[in-house]
């Protein structure tokens, strides 16, 4: 169960019960001083410090967990939507390693948590101390930053603890990642009777503690314009990709390039551009097409925004296309899979192409059309059709889904069939996309989702499959502190049908890769106090779905035949693979 609290802001003390109060308190205040405010902890003894300076911070707001795994998933989620670093406090020991699969999330989805991990003092490691293990980069390279802080002492300028802080969020700022804090504490733990005056050795951070800004501030100038000079787009046939994008406006500056050039635009689920008038909405079945794989081959130059893309198939295209291909993104991380890539543009969208519009004149639409009336056709000719009718499958639930989503409203899509169906599928998507799409991992997607939900306190919509869905069963207890409407699609296939969809051995695929768990979730939602749904035509789902959003906590379970979305998916693609336009 999450617990937040909220209190009014406070000016920083001179006076503390022991070192470590004081050194806790440094690291938090520096933290909010960086615009910081969510601190996500977890109950325990050695991080006493921190929780209390962060409990006693009016400008920290706290959630409390008793599950680390789950928390740092929490955590997670409120940055998904925020954007803002995130921290989260631990004690030492296991509880620690519970939080490796959020930052390996982090790190791959570009997400700013921040680890502040309390940890026994030196000589108490490697000597059978109890719950003393080796915390020295316990998360190996997926934090960008990692800082071994020693046990506070007087003999240690606070300068160092502040610069230390400010280098990490530095580097963060750059590539947005995890970083993490390993701090040691020595006892004394908690507070005494007595208190210590400090202000002697505070005195070298005297203006700091006057001006309410960070220590040390960092300052960037990115010039796209000379980047530009690097790009020869006059003339040529270019194809924007637009992959994970994190920023709306953004995302609408890539659509405005593509649409004022009359470049064709694929843009994928992640890039919150899917209903985009220009988009090739049904690309990735497409690409079974030869005409259509041929007349997208035409690009002289792909140009592709952000990366992480969900589909197969086009990245398959982007490592077979004998053009040039750029890439434009603000990270610094490798964003490479196929090794084709030649130039990478480390800045933001719209820097890139402010520095190229002026530059460039629009191509004839004759190829972007062409491509379009292509999409149209298998739209209107096998898409459509198909859909046609009332039958509940998870194909027809996601196409329906997609047009019943509140606009501006956060949907979080789990891994595995969810994600794939809703990036083939979704044409208008007006709703907010989120996912994990850094590891692509099935655990922690209803942790991570709850707190999309906690952070915008909005209607969320939650598609999931029923794997993902029992691997993370404990963080049902996090709905409570949620207002609602939240609303939970668990596409239900008796396990784990996307291994219909890869080549794995018939005689080892249910025993070994689906495992068939003949289970419904009715039960699971009468102990949480959920609403629940079970629809047996396309039409109730559609009931069900806008009775769920006057409802605080709801769960439409899509129960279908394990093999039904593989055989759908291969008639529509039997279908389009032998259309001529």
């Amino acid at each position: 169960m999450i617990t937040t609290l909220y209190k009014e802001p406070t000016s920083f003390a001179h006076e503390f019960s022991n070192i470590n109060l004081l050194w806790a308190s440094l690291f938090i205040e520096e933290l909010v001083r960086n615009g910081i405010s969510d601190f996500c902890i977890a109950p325990g003894s050695r991080s006493t410090p921190l929780t209390l300076a962060a409990d006693q911070h009016k400008e920290a707001h706290t959630h409390v967990h008793f599950d680390e795994r789950g928390l740092g998933f929490f955590a997670l989620g409120l940055s998904l939507l925020s954007r803002k670093p995130v921290v989260i406090i631990t004690t030492s020991g296991t509880a620690v390693a519970n939080l490796y699969p959020a930052v390996i999330e982090a790190k791959l989805s570009a997400i700013p948590l921040i680890v502040l991990s309390a940890d026994r003092p030196v000589e108490l490691i490697d000597c059978g101390a109890n719950q003393a293990i080796d915390q020295y980069r316990i998360f190996s390279h997926y934090p960008v930053f990692f800082a071994q802080i020693p046990s506070a002492t007087t003999h240690i300028k606070p300068n160092y603890l502040l610069t230390t802080i400010n280098q990490g969020l530095q580097l963060q700022r750059q590539t947005p990642a995890p970083i993490h804090f390993n701090i040691a504490f020595s006892e004394p733990l908690y507070p005494q009777t007595t208190t210590v005056n400090y202000q002697g050795y505070l005195q070298s951070l005297k203006q700091w503690l006057t001006d309410k800004q960070p220590f040390s501030r960092y300052f960037h100038n990115t010039d796209a314009f000379q980047m530009a000079a690097h790009t020869q787009l006059r003339d040529k046939k270019v194809l924007v990709i637009a992959g994970r994008i994190n920023d709306t406006n953004q995302a609408q500056a890539i659509a405005e390039f593509a649409a004022l050039n009359n470049y064709p635009l694929l843009a994928d689920l992640q890039s919150a551009l899917t209903g985009n008038a220009n988009n090739l909405h049904y690309y990735d079945l497409l690409l079974v097409n030869k005409q259509f794989t041929e007349n997208l081959q035409q690009a002289d130059i792909i140009v592709q925004f952000g990366g992480k893309l969900i589909s197969k198939r086009l990245n398959q295209f982007i490592e077979e296309f004998a053009g040039e291909y750029l890439l434009v993104d603000s990270s610094n991380t490798r964003i490479d899979p196929t090794h084709r890539l030649r130039k990478r543009f480390v800045c933001s969208a719209t820097q890139w192409i402010k520095s190229i519009q002026n530059k460039i004149p629009a191509i004839d639409k004759h190829w972007s059309q062409a491509l379009q009336q292509q999409n149209n056709y298998i739209t209107k000719h096998i898409i459509s059709p198909f859909l046609n009718n009332n039958l509940i499958s998870e194909i027809s639930v996601t196409a329906a889904l997609d047009k019943l989503l509140p606009a501006d409203t956060p949907v979080f899509i789990g891994n595995s069939m969810p994600i794939r169906l809703s990036d083939m599928f979704f044409r208008q998507n007006a709703a907010l996309p989120f996912s994990n799409r850094g590891a692509s991992g099935i655990d922690g997607l209803l942790a991570t989702a709850s707190g999309v939900a906690k952070s915008c306190s909005d209607i969320t919509t939650l598609l999931i499959g029923d794997t993902s869905f029992l691997y993370d069963l404990n963080s049902l207890a996090l709905l409570k502190q949620l207002h609602g409407p939240f609303v939970i699609i668990v596409f239900n296939n008796d396990g784990g049908a996307i291994f219909n969809l890869l080549p794995v051995p018939a005689q080892q695929k249910q025993d070994y890769y689906q495992l068939p768990h003949g289970l419904t979730f009715a039960d699971s939602c009468r102990q949480f106090s959920i609403d629940y749904y079970q629809p047996e035509g396309l039409d109730q789902f559609v009931s069900d779905y806008q009775k769920s959003l006057q409802n605080r906590l709801s769960l439409i379970e899509i129960c279908v035949k394990n093999d039904q979305t593989y055989n759908h998916l291969e008639h529509i693609k039997e279908q389009i693979k032998y259309a001529t336009f």
